[in-house]
Formats: C-alpha cells, sequence, structure tokens
C-alpha cells in the first residue's frame, strides 16, 4: 500500500462541494460514476445518484468501495427502480433478518448499529461501534457483530444476482493477503453480495470476519477509487462523487477526464441508515444539491 501511495498525486479542489477536474486528451467512450467510502456520509450517493439522474447524465457504469459499493450495487441491479425507495427496502430486509436472530428487545438498534459499523468503512472503533448499537436502540443487550448474516440479507436482496450479469456496469474492490503483505483484489465477476460485502469487511470489528477480505477504506487511493475505475473503463469520463472530506488520490497522467463532486457533509448519526428521520433526509439531500449545484461538462 506504500507503494501505491508514493506515485499519487493530490487532486486540488477549490471549494467542498465543488467539482474539480482533470481532462484527458482523449474523447470519452462511456460515462461511469465512483463512489467513495464514508460511513453514514455514504448516504449522500443515493442523492447523488438521484440528481445525476435527474440532469440526466447518462450512467454507463458504477465503481464504489464500501458505503460506495452498497449504494452502486444497489443501483447498478436495478437503475430503474427508485433509489430510495430501494435502499429503504434493503435496510427492512436487514432488520427483519436482526430480528429472527436476536431477542425481539433492541433488534432495531441492534440493525442500525452493525450498519453503522459495517459501512463506516474502517472509521468506528469498537468502543463507538458499541455505543451505536446501544444508544440506537436503547437495547438492553446487543447481539455479536456478523458479517455473515449482512452477506446472507445482501444475497436474498439481490436474489443471486452476479456482477458480470447487472444492467449495468459494475466493479468494487477489496485486500487481500498477498506475500506477506496486503494487495488490492478487483471484483467484476461472481455474487454481487459477496462483491459488496467483501469490500465493506472490517475483522478488526467483526468476530466472524477474516482477513481474507478487507475493507479497503484505509487506502487514500480506494477511498475514491478514481485510478483504479479509470483502469477497469479506459477513456472514460469519470465522475466521482466523495464524501469523505478529503480530495481523491490519482495520477496525473490519468487517462480519464475526472470530476470530482466533493459533498460537504456532517457525519449523521447511526439512525440515519434506516433510510427515514431528519439526519437521513438531511444526508440525501447534501449529496443531491452538490449534483446539481456542480458544473459537469
Amino acid at each position: 500500500m506504500g507503494r501505491r501511495l508514493g506515485w499519487v498525486l493530490l487532486a486540488v479542489v477549490v471549494a467542498s462541494g465543488s467539482v474539480s477536474c482533470h481532462r484527458s486528451t482523449r474523447a470519452a467512450s462511456r460515462t461511469c460514476v465512483v463512489l467513495s467510502v464514508g460511513g453514514t456520509k455514504g448516504l449522500a450517493h443515493l442523492g447523488a445518484l438521484d440528481a445525476l439522474v435527474a440532469r440526466g447524465v447518462p450512467i454507463d457504469c458504477v465503481v464504489g468501495n464500501s458505503m460506495g459499493a452498497v449504494v452502486g450495487g444497489l443501483y447498478a441491479s436495478s437503475p430503474g427502480d427508485n433509489l430510495r425507495q430501494r435502499y429503504r427496502a434493503f435496510f427492512a430486509a436487514y432488520e427483519d433478518e436482526t430480528r429472527k436472530t436476536t431477542a425481539a428487545r433492541g433488534a432495531v438498534g441492534a440493525a442500525v448499529g452493525l450498519l453503522a459499523v459495517l459501512m463506516s468503512g474502517g472509521a468506528l472503533g469498537p468502543a463507538v461501534a458499541a455505543g451505536a448499537l446501544g444508544a440506537a436502540g436503547g437495547a438492553a443487550s446487543v447481539p455479536r457483530l456478523s458479517h455473515e448474516r449482512f452477506t446472507h440479507v445482501l444475497e436474498r436482496f439481490y436474489a443471486g444476482a452476479h456482477v458480470e450479469d447487472l444492467p449495468v456496469p459494475f466493479a468494487t474492490f477489496h485486500q487481500a493477503p498477498w506475500d506477506g503483505g496486503i494487495r488490492l483484489v478487483t471484483v467484476t465477476r461472481g455474487p454481487l453480495s459477496e462483491a459488496v460485502a467483501a469490500s465493506a469487511a472490517n475483522p478488526l470489528l467483526f468476530e466472524d470476519a477474516t482477513l481474507e477480505r478487507i475493507d479497503p477504506g484505509a487506502d487514500r487511493v480506494s477511498a475514491t477509487p478514481v485510478h483504479d475505475a479509470c483502469q477497469l473503463f479506459p477513456g472514460a469520463r469519470l465522475i466521482a462523487i466523495n464524501v469523505t472530506g478529503e480530495p481523491a488520490f490519482y495520477r496525473s497522467d490519468l487517462g480519464c477526464d475526472v470530476q470530482e463532486v466533493r459533498v460537504d457533509v456532517a457525519m449523521p448519526p447511526a439512525e440515519a441508515f434506516t433510510g427515514r428521520g431528519p439526519a437521513f433526509e438531511a444526508t440525501y439531500d447534501a449529496g443531491h444539491d452538490a449534483v446539481m449545484r456542480a458544473r459537469l461538462d
């Protein structure tokens, strides 16, 4: 990962919520949306994608990591559906599964807390995670964090869909042990549920997670995977939705046009993961408004 960071350049952004641009000499063959990691801030990706659709921007492919993979997978698997409602249906499915595997008391809080940890991109520590679990639902007891349960819910929700068969091309990444270190794994084939779950896997927080698959969010290059998206879709126009609070890293000689929309939003509370309430709506609106204001050539 150190070598990976050694050859990247910091993309300069004038202000949060603005667009930074990198121009290639090639004519763009397609438009790909790149979605960053970001925990609950990643809910802004829902609004951002809806705004792109509202503006008539073609979305020919989607690349995302961690929370960006969760939202990106929801869009790419059913681009014609209402994305906000699709997310709420996913959360309801997870909540229902959590009820079945835990005591009735505190089931909703456990669901919110687990999602808060899973989608944090590594940002939530164990103590904060435990607090999120308790505070979200006032549960007297908290079930173990289960990455396996989340994967199973995704599998049922996606009805066994495979990445290579999605109506919109989709890709995501995770890290895996390799030769005494770690390497970035690109996923463009196989079960969509496993691809998304792998991108969100954090073995420091989930007792049933392993070091075989690791959330790539700690790598600044992968936090907003602009470079990796261009490698997968050479010559593409990339619209990067970045909620991390830090500019994306990518090479100065990247062979893609890049338009980076930075969404300036505070980290919402875990309750936002329900897809309802003021915190969710404010985060959704932040992503939507940033894209609607952005100049996208």
